[in-house]
C-alpha cells in the first residue's frame, strides 16, 4: 500500500511509523526546510557567535508506554535528555513557586531533534507544500504549490493545522464536507516567540518560568538546556497578547517583550533578537477524537488538535491516524 503523510511534525511521524511498522510504503512531504513542526530548533548568527533556540515546543512530558518508550530509545541514542533546570510559576505580585516535578525530556542538540529521529528511515521530502487531492478514494494525485505531482496513493494522513487541512480539503476531489465540519470545531490560539540573545552572566533566579500576568507567558534561559550556548533567552507571550498583536512587526514584538522582560527581572538588553510568530500554537478546543477518517476510509487527519495541546496528544494522534487508514 502506497501512503501518504502530509506534515512532518510529531504526529506525521507517529503515522508514518505506525503505517511502516504494517508493511506500507510511506513517503512525507512538508512544507519546510526541515523536519519538526512545533518541535523547532532555530539556529542563528548573533553577535556572540551561532546559538541555538528551541522557539517552539520547550519540553515535552510522556504517560502513555508509547511515548514513553520513544522517549527512552531517544535517550538511548543520544537525541534527548531529561531537562533537570529551576523551573518555576510566577505571579502577579511576583511569588514564586516551583513547577511539579514531573519527567521533562528535551532533543538534543534541539528539540527538532526528536522528529528527525522518529523519522529515521522514512523517506521525507521537504519544502513541498500541497494545495490539493484529485482523483478518486484509493487513487489519490497530489497537487503541489510549484505545480509538481506526486501519486498515485492508495491512502492520504493529514497532519495539518485545522485551518490549513479545510483549505486543503476544499479544494480538493472528494466529499470531505464531514471531515472538514468537525475540523472547523477546533480552536488554536497563536502566540510570539521572542529569541534573544544576551552578554552571558544574566540570571533571573530561575532557568525557565511560568509567568502569570503581563505579555510573556513563559521565559527560558538557553544555557540551562543541556549544550545550551549562554547568553540566549526565550520569550513566549500569552494566547491573549499574542492574538491582539498577531499582525504587529516582528522587531516591534521582540523590542516590546524584552522591555517587559527588562523591567520585571532586569535582562540585560539584547545584543542581537528576533521574533517568530506561530499562527497555530495552543489548542484550547481540541476535536474530542484521536483521529478523523473520510467516509471513503482512504483519507485520514490527526494531530495534536485532535486532543489537546501536548506533544505526545501529537504522537498518539499519528498512531492512531494510522490504525485508522489502515483498518
Amino acid at each position: 500500500m502506497r501512503v501518504a503523510v502530509i506534515g512532518a511534525g510529531l504526529a506525521g511521524a507517529a503515522a508514518a511509523r505506525s503505517l511502516m511498522a504494517a508493511g506500507a510504503s510511506v513517503t512525507v512531504f512538508d512544507k519546510g526546510r526541515g523536519p519538526g513542526g512545533r518541535l523547532s530548533t532555530r539556529r542563528a548568527e548573533t553577535p556572540l557567535g551561532e546559538m541555538c533556540f528551541d522557539h517552539g515546543a520547550q519540553y515535552v512530558t510522556a504517560t502513555s508506554s508509547s511515548f514513553s518508550a520513544f522517549l527512552s530509545a531517544a535517550g538511548d541514542a543520544g537525541v534527548a535528555a531529561p531537562w533537570l533546570a529551576r523551573l518555576v510559576s510566577i505571579d502577579r505580585a511576583g511569588n514564586v513557586d516551583a513547577l511539579r516535578g514531573e519527567a521533562r525530556w528535551v532533543g538534543l542538540p534541539g528539540m527538532s531533534a526528536l522528529v528527525k529521529y522518529a523519522l529515521n528511515g522514512v523517506e521525507v521530502r521537504q519544502t513541498r507544500r500541497a494545495k490539493r487531492l484529485t482523483g478518486a478514494p484509493g487513487s489519490w494525485t497530489i497537487r503541489f504549490e510549484d505545480g509538481s505531482t506526486e501519486g498515485p496513493f492508495e491512502r492520504i494522513a493529514l497532519t495539518l493545522p485545522p485551518e490549513q487541512l479545510v483549505d486543503l480539503l476544499a479544494r480538493s476531489d472528494g466529499d470531505f464536507a464531514r471531515v472538514i465540519s468537525g475540523a472547523r470545531q477546533v480552536e488554536i490560539a497563536p502566540c510570539w516567540t521572542v529569541m534573544a540573545a544576551t552578554e552571558p552572566g544574566f540570571d533571573p533566579g530561575f532557568d525557565g518560568a511560568k509567568l502569570l500576568g503581563g505579555a510573556v507567558r513563559w521565559m527560558a534561559l538557553t544555557a540551562a538546556r543541556p549544550g545550551g550556548a549562554p547568553g540566549g533567552v526565550v520569550l513566549q507571550a500569552s494566547p491573549d497578547w499574542s492574538q491582539a498583536f498577531l499582525e504587529h512587526d516582528a522587531e516591534a514584538v521582540a523590542r516590546i517583550l524584552c522591555e517587559e522582560v527588562f523591567v520585571r527581572f532586569g535582562m540585560p538588553q539584547p545584543v542581537w533578537s528576533n521574533a517568530h510568530r506561530w499562527r497555530y500554537a495552543m489548542v484550547t478546543t481540541p476535536a474530542g477524537s484521536a483521529a478523523d477518517i473520510s467516509d471513503s476510509r482512504t483519507v485520514g487527519c490527526g494531530g495534536d488538535w485532535r486532543l489537546g495541546g501536548r506533544a505526545e496528544c501529537a504522537w498518539d494522534s499519528g498512531e492512531a491516524l494510522g490504525a485508522a487508514l489502515l483498518g
